[in-house]
């Protein structure tokens, strides 16, 4: 219940939101519900449930690079990015047909999330990395020397 009040109050946010990338900030919806199919796949392993874990938990975050309390939804680009990412991450091990089953978007979910990812410069200038850092899907420059510590998923 808790989930679908959260998808209702994302989707009215990104439908009254007519600022630049509109064509972007309009698939939160889209990545919220697949992040939360996929949560629930089982096929899916532990470390790609983490995936997921960490694209949720990122969407939600209300302190994120770009945060939507300051920016409104234009600050759903960065969370469209991590989960597009996931989603990638996801498919490169289990294949597309996995991530599309999820999918709610009229267009393909692979088509969109590669469109995505290759709109990195102009959705978020040099932050990209900061996005992932920040939702734990990149290593932080600071950890790798760290002896013991398990490591973050490399970005592919």
């Amino acid at each position: 219940m808790m989930m679908q009040g959260y998808l209702q109050i994302l989707k009215d946010q990104v439908s009254r939101y007519a600022g630049t990338l509109r064509d972007v900030v309009l698939l939160a919806p889209a990545y919220a519900i697949l992040m939360f199919h996929l949560l629930n796949d089982p096929r899916l392993t532990r470390q790609h449930r983490l995936l997921v874990d960490a694209a949720l938990a990122y969407l939600v975050s209300p302190n994120d690079v770009i945060p939507e309390e300051k920016v409104g939804a234009y600050g759903y680009l960065d969370d469209i990015f991590c989960c597009a990412y996931v989603a990638h991450r996801i498919a490169e091990e289990l294949g597309w047909d996995v991530v599309e089953e999820g999918w709610t978007g009229e267009t393909s979910v692979a088509e969109i999330s590669e469109r995505v990812l290759a709109r990195e410069q102009e959705l978020l200038g040099h932050a990209g990395d900061d996005v992932l850092r920040f939702a734990g899907l990149l290593d932080r420059p600071d950890d790798e020397d760290l002896p013991g510590e398990s490591r973050s998923l490399d970005r592919a």
